[in-house]
Order: structure tokens, then C-alpha cells, then sequence
């Protein structure tokens, strides 16, 4: 009889344990059998804030001359945002063959001589009137100034 309670506690608390991993897998979303495209894909239910940055960076970094200095922010209304630390530190990983700046050194108050060289826009357009669009992607845009 112990033998018999024993088993059924066992195969209870196993079905338990699967269901708590069913839910947690179901909870961060899929895909559930093909490789994520990034490290963030299964983090949360909802997108992840550096996902764009993750996939855009790869792209651009073909695009950007070794040792040019570049910035990376997601723009907020057209302009640069200074607070963006989340995407400024993926470009950090994401770029080790260029200099990347803060956002800050792309605000509309900086010199135009003293304006980092490139910047990716990650999601929404970036006004500022000495930069223009070298390429575009569904993640963002890569700019450069013209001095």
C-alpha cells in the first residue's frame, strides 16, 4: 500500500512540474521548435526592447567603416534620446570594430563639426537636418552626417 501512495505522489508532482514548464514555454511565446533569431527572442511574452537593435546591428555593421564613430538610439519624435542606454550598450557588443558614442552626440545641439559620424535609428525616423538616410531597413535606418 505505502509502495502504491508513493507512486501516485510521484506521478502527481511529475504532472505538475510539466504543466509549470508547458505554461512558462506557452508565457514567452515561439517559436517552440526552430532556432530564436535573437538571444532575447523567448525572454518575455512581449517584444524585447533591444530585439530591433539585436537584428539591425548585423546589418549595418557591414555598411559602417572599421574605426568610424557611430551612435545607436531608438529616436523619440525625430530626435536623438539621450536615455536610451538599452540599445547605446547593444551597439557596445554589437559594433567592437567601430567607436560608439552616446546619443547624445547626435542632439540637434551639438556643433555640426563635433557630430558623430554615424547613426543608427533603431525603429522610428531620425530628423536632424546634417544627417541623411544611407540605407534602410524594417528594424531601423543608418545615417550620416554631412559636414
Amino acid at each position: 500500500m505505502r509502495q502504491q501512495i508513493e507512486s501516485v505522489i510521484v506521478y502527481l508532482c511529475t504532472a505538475l512540474l510539466i504543466a509549470a514548464f508547458v505554461t512558462r514555454l506557452v508565457t514567452r511565446g515561439g517559436p517552440y521548435f526552430a532556432r530564436p533569431q535573437t538571444i532575447v527572442d523567448h525572454v518575455g511574452p512581449g517584444k524585447h526592447e533591444t530585439r530591433d537593435a539585436l537584428v539591425l546591428l548585423p546589418k549595418v555593421e557591414k555598411l559602417i567603416p572599421r574605426g568610424a564613430e557611430v551612435t545607436c538610439f531608438r529616436p523619440i519624435e525625430g530626435t536623438a534620446n539621450a536615455d536610451d542606454t538599452a540599445n547605446f550598450y547593444t551597439a557596445v557588443g554589437q559594433l567592437p570594430r567601430q567607436q560608439v558614442q552616446p546619443p547624445f552626440t547626435a542632439m540637434l545641439t551639438v556643433p555640426t563639426g563635433s557630430l558623430v559620424e554615424y547613426v543608427v535609428a533603431v525603429g522610428g525616423p531620425f530628423d536632424h537636418p546634417a544627417y541623411r538616410v544611407i540605407a534602410e531597413f524594417p528594424e531601423g535606418r543608418l545615417y550620416k552626417v554631412e559636414r
